[in-house]
């Protein structure tokens, strides 16, 4: 499933989370990982000749460098043939981070969600979401707390929302083949959000038209799960009455929770979880989530 995956690493507690994680997938798929590191530069002084004074193979030493200490935390040599790095000088960071998961032909990129401010400022926090909107892969983001104590990566359980679009069955399908490398349950999250109209217009109670739709709605989640699941498979299916992004958040709140969704869905009068709601799962979310525009084939 995975063959290459790209970290961009600058050294905060975020992207230390993140590298957690990524190494314990390369662990579980033999993938080979490639750390990055941007050196944000002004435009004035990549143009006309004029450049930051190190050159680009010594800013390349310098990051391998400072990943020694912490591949050791993670029990790996920057010897090792698995591990690749990549350090490079822009006045744009994400695009930089595209180019080279582009270039690499990258399967995932693991990115904590904030880094360092000022004259550090690191590669996370706005640079996540435009990595997110503008990558040719999947991506998943890892948040690090404030005055948290750094933990193990531990997935207990895949849940992946469901609005019914392409874009939501195509993450199920790549949910379902995470599954096994995890060994946990697959959980399907839907929100049913019904207009409110006067009572004049309604035809019904409320009342009964919120279960008829409930009902309608875990019939559909139920029928999606065994069209992808394998026999035996764990996966259960919930569907609650309310705002969508106040419901995903709830469902994808614990740590141990892996979320697999898309970054955009139904729109209009159909519209239901996707597109903003990623971005508040992304912030508000104590475990990674796994997001893409597109999700690669099954097998592919």
């Amino acid at each position: 499933m995975f063959e290459t995956i790209l970290v961009p690493l600058d050294f905060s507690p975020s992207s230390k989370r993140a590298l957690r994680y990524a190494v314990d997938l390369t662990e579980r798929t033999g993938a080979g990982l490639r750390l990055a590191y941007v050196e944000e530069t002004p435009e004035r002084l990549l143009g006309e000749g004029k450049r930051s004074p190190m050159p680009s193979y010594k800013l390349r030493n310098q990051f391998e460098d400072r990943c020694r200490e912490v591949l050791e935390a993670q029990g790996l040599s920057v010897d090792d043939d698995r591990l690749a790095f990549h350090a490079d000088r822009s006045d744009a960071v994400a695009p930089s981070l595209i180019q080279t998961a582009e270039s690499t032909d990258t399967d995932l990129i693991v990115m904590g969600t904030y880094g360092r401010r000022g004259v550090q400022r690191a590669i996370y926090g706005s640079v996540a979401e435009e990595v997110l909107r503008t990558a040719p892969c999947p991506v998943m983001t890892v948040r690090q707390r404030e005055n948290e104590a750094p933990s193990a990566p531990r997935v207990g359980r895949v849940v992946v929302p469901i609005d019914f679009s392409d874009l939501s069955r195509a993450a199920l399908r790549y949910a379902v083949q995470l599954e096994p490398l995890y060994d946990v349950p697959v959980r399907l999250v839907h929100a049913v959000e019904l207009p409110t109209f006067p009572a004049v217009y309604e035809t019904e109670s409320p009342k009964m038209k919120t279960r008829k739709a409930k009902e309608r709605a875990e019939e559909e989640l139920r029928s999606w799960g065994e069209a992808v699941v394998e026999e035996g498979g764990a996966v259960s299916y919930v569907v609650h009455r309310g705002d969508p992004t106040d419901i995903v958040v709830q469902a994808t709140a614990e740590a141990d929770t892996l979320t697999v969704m898309g970054t955009r869905g139904l729109t209009g009068a159909r519209r239901t979880m996707l597109g903003s709601v990623t971005e508040a799962v992304i912030r508000e979310a104590d475990g990674p989530v796994l997001a893409a525009r597109t999700f690669p084939d099954p097998g592919s």
